[in-house]
């Protein structure tokens, strides 16, 4: 059997080449009726255009850059999967790079990239102030979509609404005041933004504040004395992250405490330690599937041109998942 061709799909159509052509780069000069026609006569005749044809014929690669903090983590995992289901329907090829945690070390991964023949790229790790200028060097006026809050980074941005994950584990715990506490790590992502939202919540149910937040150091939390002495006085306790309420939940239990039973505890971040748990731990999703599915939208209208405003940011709210750790509150 022949290999079919444009050709072949223009004659299936009744379309010119190039309208084909343009179609199936869906290009927006071309209606979407046109598109579906053309891409119905793909179905037909089975015909499935090659990479290095599209590339030939637009100038793009069809390939997105990715830089990752963390690909251990449950929100890389969630985002990169929402990244990749847009990109399949784009027929786009991903390429994704772990940079680490450190904000100053970013560059040579950013370089890296900048040599790869990519449309543009989707930033979801921490980059510094500093660093801010090389990178938009590197990446000249390719689109970029920040997932990260970088300073000095003029780029359309999705992020997790982390003050709003703060304002719901606040609500979670505050119908129990005044005896509930917000264990506030200064290291973890949006720290200060879950502590300012979380603060709100508290303050708006009576409760002090400043008595109720207690500052941790998560390498240390086993030997918190701050933390350890006001245990035995606690309703409710929510962390600034799942690691640190899993291990809250474990000091719980030393200090004659059981969770979900006479104390309520709350994570945040969903990560899968949650469901090991026991009780299984109630915990703010901060919708990484979804920021990755707009991330990627958003990049793909910047790469063809239907989008040529100022840039925008938009955050995504989070999703409280109510599991047993809370079942002392209901």
């Amino acid at each position: 059997m022949s290999k079919v061709t444009i050709e072949d799909i223009s004659r299936r159509t009744g379309l010119s080449r190039g309208t084909v052509s343009r179609a199936l780069n869906d290009r927006p000069d071309i209606s979407q009726q046109t598109k579906q026609k053309v891409l119905e006569a793909c179905r037909q005749l089975n015909y499935i255009p090659s990479h290095a044809a599209r590339t030939l014929a637009t100038g793009r690669s069809f390939a997105m850059a990715v830089l990752i903090d963390d690909l251990e983590s449950t929100f890389a995992a969630c985002f990169l999967r929402g990244v990749i289901s847009r990109a399949r329907a784009a027929r786009y090829g991903v390429i994704v790079t772990d940079v680490g945690n450190d904000p100053e070390g970013a560059i040579p991964h950013v370089t890296m990239i900048a040599r790869e023949r990519v449309d543009g790229v989707l930033i979801a790790a921490p980059i510094s102030a500093a660093q801010s200028q090389p990178v938009t060097e590197a990446l000249e006026k390719r689109p970029m979509v920040l997932v990260a809050d970088i300073a000095n980074l003029r780029y359309d941005a999705i992020l997790p609404d982390y003050r709003e994950a703060g304002r719901m584990a606040g609500r979670c715990i505050s119908s129990v005041a005044p005896n509930v506490a917000y264990l506030h790590d200064p290291t973890v992502t949006g720290a200060a933004e879950r502590l300012l939202g979380m603060q709100e919540t508290l303050a708006e149910s009576g409760i002090d504040v400043e008595r109720a937040t207690i500052t941790v150091d998560r390498a240390a939390v086993d030997t918190n004395e701050a933390l350890r002495a006001r245990l035995g006085d606690l309703s409710a306790v929510a962390a600034a992250s799942d690691t640190l309420a899993a291990q809250t939940m474990a000091i719980c239990r030393r200090t004659g405490r059981t969770p979900g039973t006479d104390i309520a505890v709350v994570g945040m971040g969903n990560e899968r330690i949650g469901t090991a748990l026991d009780p299984a731990l109630t915990t703010i999703d901060f919708g990484g599937e979804e920021i990755g599915r707009r991330a990627m939208d958003l990049a793909l209208q910047r790469v063809n041109q239907e989008r040529q405003d100022s840039p925008s940011t938009t955050r995504v709210a989070p999703r409280l998942i109510e599991r047993a750790s809370t079942a002392s509150l209901v």
